[in-house]
């Protein structure tokens, strides 16, 4: 252990991490990288949680759907407080931010059902996809998020990418427009387009909530499932007797199965988006969620075999840009990234570069190694 702690000073220097009220030391790429792949993972879980809704959905309704998955994942993050015997509600202090958090996250999801019920998929994915642009912009405007050419660049390819792949979509599925709209198109477009501000708004107000803060990921998903199933309370009887309450005759064990995916999946994704914010900023990892796209179209690819080349060339711009933009936040710590730690006061690399570059104190100078080592245990 002596030769482990003599040979990273350097690279416990930059940053520095709470877990389970422990400071943890990390490299600033290091937190940055790990950012990065958390918020691609939870790109991927959301996408194989939307596979599974697909399968729930040839038998289940989408009200259904959205009370299993609610039921199942307040269940999961519920024994998970339980077990540690600790409260979920978080800092008194954050949590209006939380409650926001939680109020934003279920008005999206329940807004993009709606936009896919009510138009055909292509046009809801495009429209949709502009949330990165919302992100980028609340950004600036609430957490003092720098906005530069490069976040316009990597969200103007990612944005064009998504249309790309849409539309595409619809030119072999003519057959997914709906007959009996249950909102006007108009309305529709409307409604879809708040949904999109209000996931730009969820990625904001969890930034604000995670970054610099010892709050568990596990916080801000309890208060997203608690208002679930408060809004779920409330839309189920205005939506009985539509579309959102058709069940099919034939229910299996497979859409049951399907519910629990994609409540594991939805968790999963929540978890690793939440993280993910602590280390980068709501622009950079809004744009990473956006891979989702790719990773659909990849299991559309392995599950249905349909390649088009609108949608290769999609996926290749939204792949192009969520690399160009994450290439330059690993680099330089990119636009926006240390803007915003300065602008909320929470650099916990400030303070980790201020503790090892001030001269050590004169009480610690004679210390014995053996007296640090349980600190390294």
């Amino acid at each position: 252990s002596e030769f482990m702690a003599s040979a990273s000073p350097r690279h416990e220097r930059v940053q520095t991490e709470m877990v389970g009220g422990q400071r943890k030391s990390l490299p600033r790429c290091s937190g940055r990288l790990r950012g990065v792949l958390l918020s691609i993972a939870a790109a991927a879980s959301f996408a194989l949680a939307a596979m599974l809704v697909k399968v729930c959905a040839t038998g289940l309704s989408t009200l259904d759907v959205l009370w299993g998955r609610a039921i199942v994942q307040t269940g999961i993050i519920g024994s998970f407080f339980l077990a540690r015997c600790e409260s979920p509600w978080g800092p008194a202090h954050l949590r209006g931010w939380l409650a926001l958090r939680g109020i934003l996250g279920c008005c999206a999801i329940v807004g993009y059902f709606v936009g896919i019920i009510a138009l055909p998929l292509a046009d809801s994915i495009s429209i949709y996809s502009v949330k990165p642009i919302f992100a980028a912009l609340l950004g600036a405007c609430v957490l003092g998020e720098a906005l530069g050419f490069i976040h316009v660049f990597a969200t103007g390819l990612s944005l064009l990418g998504c249309i790309l792949v849409a539309k595409d979509e619809a030119a072999g599925h003519h057959s997914s427009k709906h007959e009996d709209l249950y909102l006007d198109p108009t309305v529709a477009v409307i409604v879809l387009l708040f949904a999109a501000l209000f996931a730009a708004g969820t990625s904001i107000s969890t930034r604000k909530v995670m970054a610099g803060t010892t709050v568990r990921a596990e916080v801000p998903v309890w208060y997203f499932c608690f208002m679930d199933l408060l809004l779920l309370s409330v839309l189920t009887p205005l939506l009985a007797g539509t579309s959102f309450s058709h069940r099919s005759a034939s229910v299996s064990w497979r859409h049951v199965l399907g519910v629990v995916g994609v409540s594991v999946f939805s968790v999963l994704g929540q978890q690793w988006f939440t993280l993910g914010l602590r280390h980068i900023p709501s622009a950079l990892s809004t744009l990473l969620v956006q891979t989702e796209t790719v990773d659909a179209f990849l299991l559309q690819v392995i599950f249905f075999g349909r390649v088009g080349l609108l949608s290769i060339f999609g996926a290749s711009l939204i792949a192009a840009g969520t690399a160009t933009l994450a290439t330059a936040e690993l680099r330089g710590g990119g636009p926006g990234g240390s803007s915003s730690e300065d602008a909320e006061g929470n650099s916990a690399a400030a303070h980790c570069e201020a503790d090892v570059e001030a001269p050590p104190r004169p009480s610690t100078l004679g210390r014995a190694p053996e007296e640090s080592q349980p600190l390294q245990r």
